[in-house]
């Protein structure tokens, strides 16, 4: 391909001395932004060596251009001249006279003028300095294999550090070991340095295999054994071949403050975030390639925000990703890094490896989206009554976790029947009726860019006695989301650890430590004697919404459909989901009590787990039926009856029920179950003594034995009301597929429209229906993939963290004390039976349809979402299944990159290999 003239930028560099900021552009075609870039940062590297001679370079075309190539012969001529296949691609001058033979003319030409002057060189360019395509970016021919495009980053001035690359090649180091052992000691003396990987199938535009090739850190240089094993060990790592590839050295830089990858792009979804994960804590370089580290941070900032935003260290990594972004014309970078006092140390630059695009207008939509998200934020900050106190938190995993229920990003359906069932109405009422400030009318639920989030002001003034006077609530309100604020890894456990909702032992202790500095004492005396009557009113109550449950077990569906959905869910909604409600709510409430006799040392952990492993739920029902099939006791269809309703996705309608497939769902229970340990023997005296004291502790006259009769009608019936309830539901979504199928409308499409929109469309004509339809599920389609191209944080505070966030993996719960190694199993829905034994499986959320699971012989179960309350914490510990349960999102990514992990319940650990 012939270059134009208009592929010709010239600029001069008239002082030395002055930097970029003084580099004068004297005119500029339609060259690659990345090119002139670079061309002004070489002009600015090389001014250093020249004096007060201006630098002058023309050049067309991408090319690149290497200060040290250049360096020495400019330093005994007027002016380099570089061709490529004939043709003229840059001038490079630091004379007056040659700035005025590059001012107006053709490139060409200059050089033959400038070539009859005899006071020149003269360079042929390599194929890898040089492209046909005239506006490339420089990334094109910078970014190769790791070593190279190290060393040539290295001769450039900016805001980093790179230590020059010593390059050992495979075929020298086969026949000359002492030539190459000796150039490291001339080039190292005897510091430390790292030998690292540089192969041809690593970093590659297709491919990175990142992580798959041997470096060796911190060898002594001086060490001739040492060093030759490590560039062997190196080498040998590449398999086949190796003695055409090579390797490289560089100085070892430890100790560091902090260490990381920058990905400049979303990794997996290429939208406009500068992605971050680092390490503040171990002072080494690998732990975040090697996946050692256990609790990184994450990063995730939008590519428009002011740098003055952001904190110190992330601001400077975001400033050389932004540096390099503009450098080299590629968007798509993946960077390895240290910081070390005031240095920036550089250890990798590559190209993220996706073959696909952002679809059109999507980032154009995903900016509206954040937008209206701000707006929205900033307009709920005040309170509005009947809600008290200052300052918002806003989470995934409060209360009614959304993130455990219906996902971070849920489709209308299932967030519109979360809604009608749970969160706008029922939440409140529930409370209301239990003793609670009454918030009836306020939503539980706010979304922000399409994303579901519990509002936990909200929240916490609805676990606030309604005897409570609103100045006193406002207060409690306010030091509780002052507290959540400092430290938001406690948003799934706010029940426990930041708010009182219940009598508790050594509860007014707690609350005259927490609240006397802003509460007088007699209103703290006054709140305690509320919650503990709330407490037993609700312990009286278990009874009465038991029954209720009964009654929808007896006729689920009546009046049944023919009046439409409202009917169906409304009845729903009165005997399933707020029986369901009470019943959990008081479930919570003795669990907490138990919990609080161990936290004041009136038992131990272990007797706590001894007391909850006696109480026999709904979900090992499960299991033991199963064993009864298997033994002839029970028909398979009268198990289909019981469980055949349980779906991974509760309100999901694009997964299908157990009942669906009975033979992938039934089939390995039923051959794989094994009889459920018995905890039949009798406490002993001693623990039912000390429970009977705690109790009179906490100021309520029960015996042991009314308590632990209590605590297990409440477990239980929270579990056996939420089995009752979501067998309606479950029905409610078959009813809905079907309507959908004679109109071409598959459980996917139907997914894609609100609960509101399917009530309407089925009062109309199939003729009117389906187009409706299928314009509102093209529109929610397009919404929901720019919502999946929003990174938003598992707890929102400030407006700006719609923007920008930094978290921390969450701190789980983790289920026994025992330590298991295993393959790792990541399941999106229930998996095949064959792929699960013997394995740790990662869920992002695990409801009451994942419960097949647990009789398939799986080694440990890892969930992203979920807290000590969860059904699946629930089920492990009946069980005694080793589990991590809530370990947070970015840690189920990393653990789901490995093949085998440790489950360290007792340790208190993952790790990944």
């Amino acid at each position: 391909m012939t270059l134009r003239e208009s592929d010709t930028a010239t600029l001069r560099l008239d002082l030395p001395t002055g930097g970029i900021r003084d580099c004068r552009v004297l005119a500029i075609g339609p060259a690659h932004a990345s090119m002139r870039a670079w061309a002004e940062r070489t002009l600015d590297t090389l001014a250093e060596a020249f004096g007060g001679a201006p630098l002058t370079l023309a050049f067309k075309g991408t090319v690149l251009l290497r200060p040290r190539a250049l360096h020495v012969p400019l330093r005994g001529a007027s002016a380099v001249i570089a061709t490529w296949r004939g043709e003229c691609r840059f001038i490079l001058g630091r004379t007056q006279a040659v700035r005025r033979e590059l001012e107006g003319w053709d490139l060409d030409a200059v050089a033959v003028r400038l070539g009859n002057s005899g006071d020149v060189v003269r360079l042929e360019l390599r194929e890898d300095e040089a492209t046909s395509e005239p506006l490339a970016p420089v990334g094109r021919l910078l970014l190769g294999d790791k070593a190279r495009t190290l060393d040539i980053l290295s001769e450039l001035h900016g805001p980093w550090r790179i230590s020059r690359p010593l390059i050992v090649r495979g075929q020298e180091w086969a026949v000359d070991r002492g030539g190459v052992l000796w150039r490291v000691r001339e080039r190292f003396g005897t510091a430390r340095v790292v030998v690292r990987s540089s192969c041809s199938a690593e970093d590659a535009w297709a491919e990175s295999n990142a992580g798959r090739f041997l470096s060796v850190l911190d060898v002594d240089a001086g060490d001739a054994e040492a060093l030759g094993r490590a560039i062997s060990d190196v080498f040998g790592s590449y398999g086949r071949g190796a003695e055409s590839e090579k390797v490289f050295l560089q100085d070892y830089v430890h100790p560091v403050d902090e260490s990381g990858v920058l990905m400049t792009r979303h990794p997996e979804t290429l939208a406009s975030y500068w992605v971050v994960a680092s390490d503040r804590h171990s002072g080494r370089t690998d732990q975040i390639t090697s996946g050692a580290l256990e609790n990184p941070s994450s990063a995730y900032v939008e590519h428009g925000v002011p740098k003055g935003l952001l904190p110190g260290s992330l601001r400077r990594v975001v400033t050389v990703g932004r540096e390099l972004v503009k450098l080299t014309g590629v968007e798509t970078l993946d960077l390895e890094f240290a910081l070390a006092g005031s240095d920036f140390h550089l250890f990798q630059v590559r190209p993220i490896t996706r073959r696909t695009g952002l679809p059109e207008g999507s980032e154009v939509r995903r900016a509206r989206l954040l937008a209206d998200a701000c707006t929205a934020h900033q307009k709920l900050v005040p309170p509005r009554g009947p809600v008290v106190g200052e300052g918002t938190v806003y989470s995934t995993m409060t209360d009614w976790n959304p993130a455990e229920m219906i996902g971070r990003r849920p489709l209308p359906l299932a967030r519109s029947l979360y809604g009608r069932l749970i969160t706008d109405r029922t939440w409140a009422e529930q409370r209301a009726q239990y003793g609670y400030r009454d918030l009836r009318g306020v939503p539980l639920l706010r979304d922000f860019a399409g994303h579901a989030y519990v509002d936990v002001r909200a929240s916490l003034n609805s676990f606030i006695p309604a005897v409570t006077p609103a100045h006193v609530a406002a207060s409690l309100v306010s030091s509780q989301l002052a507290r959540l604020a400092e430290d938001p890894q406690l948003h799934d456990k706010v029940e426990f650890d930041i708010a009182d909702t219940c009598a508790s032992l050594g509860l007014r202790e707690r609350l005259r430590r927490l609240y006397l500095s802003d509460v007088e004492e007699g209103e703290l005396e006054a709140l305690a004697v509320a919650l503990r009557a709330l407490t037993l009113n609700g312990l009286r109550g278990l009874p009465a919404w038991l029954e209720r449950v009964e009654q929808l077990r007896a006729a689920p569906l009546a009046p049944g459909f023919g009046g439409g959905l409202g009917p169906v869910l409304e009845r729903l909604r009165e005997l399933g989901t707020l029986p369901f409600a009470h019943l959990a709510r008081t479930a919570f409430v003795v669990t907490a009590l138990l919990k609080s006799f161990v936290r004041e040392g009136v038992l131990d952990a272990g007797e706590q787990r001894q007391v909850l492993q006696r109480i026999r739920t709904v979900a090992g029902q499960l299991q033991a039926d199963a064993l009864r099939v298997r033994r002839g006791e029970l028909s398979l269809e009268a198990l289909v009856a019981e469980f055949g309703h349980l779906r991974p996705g509760t309100y999901d309608l694009r997964t299908p029920r157990y009942a669906a497939d009975p033979e992938r769902y039934f089939g390995p229970l039923i051959s794989g179950t094994e009889e459920l340990a018995r905890h039949e023997e009798p406490l002993s005296p001693s623990l039912l003594e000390r429970i009977g004291a705690g109790l009179r502790g906490a100021g309520l006259e029960l015996s042991s034995h009314e308590f632990l009769g209590h605590l297990g009608a409440a477990v239980s019936g929270r579990e056996y009301g939420k089995h009752v309830f979501t067998r309606t539901l479950s029905a409610v979504l078959e009813h809905i597929a079907d309507w959908g199928e004679p109109l071409g409308l598959g459980r996917d499409d139907l997914a894609h429209l609100s609960l509101e929109q399917v009530e309407a469309a089925m009062g109309l004509p199939a003729a009117e229906a389906r187009p409706r339809c299928r314009d509102a599920i093209d529109e929610a389609r397009e919404h929901a993939a720019d919502i999946n191209l929003i990174e938003l944080p598992d707890v929102l505070i400030r407006t700006y963290h719609l923007l920008f966030h930094v978290s921390s993996d969450e701190q789980p719960l983790f289920v026994t004390k025992a330590c298991v190694r295993a393959p790792v199993l990541v399941a999106d829905g229930l998996p095949d039976a064959e792929r699960v034994r013997g394995t740790i499986v990662l869920l992002e959320r695990a409801d009451p349809g994942y419960d097949g699971l647990l009789a398939l012989g799986v080694a440990g179960i890892v969930t992203a979402y979920g807290g000590a309350n969860s059904h699946m914490a629930v089920r492990c510990t009946e069980l005694q299944l080793p589990a991590a349960i809530g370990v947070g999102r970015e840690q189920l990514r990393r653990l789901a990159s490995g093949r085998v992990m440790t489950l360290d319940c007792g340790g208190r650990r993952l790790v990944h290999e």
